[in-house]
């Protein structure tokens, strides 16, 4: 059997609220016509509270691309000191026992990567599997869990999982697009960690990749002068609701109580309504949503830490989509008392 353990969540101390984040957007784009009419984005996003890697002055100013990314590595490496120490005293697992780190992140780029830097913070075994895994965007949640279990399964040793997405530090403040726009309504930075193994808080069922052909549009970034520009295609949405239903039958999870699922947005997830009859578990992820705003591949995980503590009974699917167009599917069941 596969478990995960010592799953914890770790944020900036930068907290804002969604009315901050409309004025910093009505400062950088009033004077632009048609920002009265996207400006309904805010209040329709669902999310309320997120926290930014930087106070939100900063989003007021340009920046080029090395200022980000130093940023980004000095912001990751010290979320996630504080986030593998809480995992491994939760765990109560040693640094000595861990045999493979898998580090999951879309928002910033590093050579050596962020996992050979993990290494060195703590008194892990030279002899070490690691796995640096970019680009898979909200799907990465899920997708790097799978990578561990198989990682796992072949070498029978504890896996450390990081996922660190510090979506804020791509905005670029000059750009009126609706893509720009909806990213300051919607993103927000955060970490997570846990391991994989032999026992825990949550059983790891079978696992599942699907990726879609020609779809490469719907979702990515543009390597742009000063940094990565965000895109997302309208009709994701759409997309989901016709596609998705197809590949869940794919999965074989017998028996699903309730769905773990990456809280992208509104419409996101009244597409998973939709498919989804209306499960009242999906309600987690509105709440994740409203309280973290879209932190991609960390986001399905922040579900799973919300389910974990409620402890929801029977199978569960978890599913989060990203970059590719591709899902990650996994089933879950939770160590509760029924």
């Amino acid at each position: 059997m596969v478990y995960i353990c010592g799953l914890n969540s770790i944020f900036p101390k930068n907290k804002v609220f969604q009315d901050e984040v409309k004025g910093l957007g009505k400062k950088l784009f009033s004077s632009k016509s048609n920002f009265k009419r996207m400006e309904k984005v805010y209040n329709n996003s669902g999310v309320k509270v997120r926290y930014l890697s930087q106070p939100l002055d900063w989003y007021l100013q340009e920046h080029n691309w090395s200022e980000r990314n130093y940023l980004f590595k000095k912001n990751t490496i010290s979320l996630l000191k504080s986030s593998i120490k809480q995992t491994f005293e939760k765990a109560n697992v040693k640094p000595e026992q861990i045999g493979g780190i898998i580090f999951v992140n879309s928002t910033g780029i590093s050579t050596p990567t962020i996992d050979a830097e993990i290494f060195n913070l703590f008194k892990f075994n030279n002899e070490i599997r690691r796995l640096p895994i970019f680009g898979y965007g909200c799907a990465g949640g899920v997708l790097g869990m799978n990578r561990a279990i198989e990682i796992f399964r072949s070498i029978r040793k504890p896996i450390l999982v990081c996922n660190v997405e510090l979506c804020s530090l791509t905005f670029r403040p000059q750009i009126f697009s609706k893509e720009n726009i909806v990213s300051t309504a919607l993103f927000g930075d955060g970490c997570v960690s846990y391991i994989v193994g032999d026992e825990g808080d949550c059983k790891l069922l079978n696992s599942m990749e699907y990726t879609w052909k020609n779809s490469l549009s719907l979702m990515g970034w543009g390597v742009e002068d000063d940094g990565l520009s965000v895109i997302f295609d309208k009709v994701i949405p759409e997309f989901i609701t016709k596609e998705l239903p197809g590949v869940l039958d794919k999965f074989s999870l017998k028996n699903i109580k309730g769905y773990v699922l990456h809280s992208g947005g509104m419409r996101i997830i009244e597409a998973y309504k939709k498919i989804l009859n209306n499960n009242k578990t999906i309600d987690i992820s509105k709440n994740i949503l409203s309280d973290y705003g879209n932190v991609s591949s960390v986001s399905v995980l922040l579900v799973l830490i919300e389910m974990i503590k409620k402890k929801y009974g029977g199978n569960l699917l978890m599913c989060a989509l990203g970059p590719g167009f591709t899902a990650g599917l996994c089933g879950v069941k939770i160590n509760s008392n029924d």
